[in-house]
């Protein structure tokens, strides 16, 4: 995969923190993806870690943002980043127990899920805090 950083300008919100944690969790997220190509499970397993607990303070910080600002879909919002912290608990353990493909295969869904999160309830969030 060998990707800098897997990033798509159609990503940006043109709200600062906001693009700047994003194009981190990202980051975290591809670097996982290369360690597990290279076969280098020490690397794999801190990254995982490291995507687990830089995305638990960064989910809190978006939702203390939804609150803040009174967002009208807060609760749904919340739940999504559930799903995604799941996600990222299952990263260490599929790798732990399964083969390099697998947890290969977890990453990029898992990417582009929160890609996808990032253009749709994010995009919302972030045009609703600048009102």
């Amino acid at each position: 995969m060998q990707e800098a950083h897997a990033w798509n300008e159609a990503l940006d919100l043109d709200h600062e923190a906001m693009d700047h944690e994003h194009h981190l969790q990202i980051a975290l997220v591809t670097a996982f993806a290369d360690a597990v190509e290279q076969r280098r499970p020490w690397l794999a397993r801190r990254l995982a870690e490291q995507l687990l607990r830089y995305s638990t303070v960064h989910f809190g910080s978006e939702e203390l943002l939804m609150e803040a600002s009174g967002h009208a879909g807060r609760e749904a919002h919340a739940a999504e980043h559930e799903v995604f912290l799941a996600q990222m608990r299952e990263l260490s353990a599929i790798f732990d127990e399964e083969s390099g493909e697998i947890a290969l295969a977890a990453a990029l869904d898992l990417r582009s899920a929160i890609a996808g999160h990032i253009g749709g309830a994010d995009r919302r969030l972030a045009a609703h805090a600048r009102r």
